[in-house]
């Protein structure tokens, strides 16, 4: 496990456990659907097709072994492999039950020259629909994957936005402006580890 913050939960603060994927959650996030009477039909559409893309990445890095499982993993390649590209997965897991067994997934590779790339971030449609008491998902996955940043030395975060997720990086990020696209560099990458820390139990 990398962190465990607390989010909003339909039982008030709980919670979460952010790690590393495993294989078989490749089957989790396959297994999302978003139902009919969702009040946010555009965003649940997009968390349902960005973790199957986020699944058949993760699916491609592990059978080239190009994947990271735990964070020792991560660093250990990076060590046989200074350039190596390397695709992890963080998950968010419940810690009560009833909930899915992915709350949320961040999909991501280390690219050879040490940055991170962040290609899907999707949070359950559960969660996404404000009448089901969830907030907070995306939040401590984003600033759980600048832990990983730090770890490795990593000194920028970046990634695409679209017109539904780039309402959210904006807020995340301190106010700056994201049209198609947001960098993370290392003082924020600071900042959202600070504000990881404050927010665990």
């Amino acid at each position: 496990m990398i962190a465990s913050p607390n989010i909003l939960t339909p039982q008030g603060e709980q919670p979460v456990r952010i790690e590393f994927g495993a294989p078989r959650d490749d089957a989790a996030v396959r297994a999302w659907r978003a139902g009919s009477e969702h009040r946010l039909p555009h965003a649940a559409a997009d968390a349902v097709e960005f973790a199957k893309l986020a699944g058949k990445r993760w699916r491609y890095y592990l059978k080239r072994d190009e994947a990271a499982t735990s964070l020792r993993e991560l660093q250990d390649k990076l060590k046989r492999q200074p350039q190596g590209e390397i695709g992890f997965l963080l998950v968010a897991r419940p810690t009560w039950k009833p909930a899915p067994s992915a709350l949320g997934v961040a999909w991501c590779r280390r690219t050879w020259c040490n940055h991170i790339v962040l290609d899907f971030l999707a949070a359950h449609p559960l969660t996404l629909d404000p009448a089901n008491g969830y907030k907070g998902t995306g939040v401590a996955l984003l600033r759980t994957l600048a832990i990983v940043a730090q770890r490795i030395g990593c000194p920028l975060v970046w990634g695409e936005a679209t017109a539904v997720s780039a309402p959210f990086y904006e807020k995340v990020l301190g106010g700056q402006k994201i049209q198609d696209h947001f960098f993370i560099r290392q003082k924020m990458i600071d900042s959202l580890q600070r504000k990881l820390t404050a927010s665990q139990p």
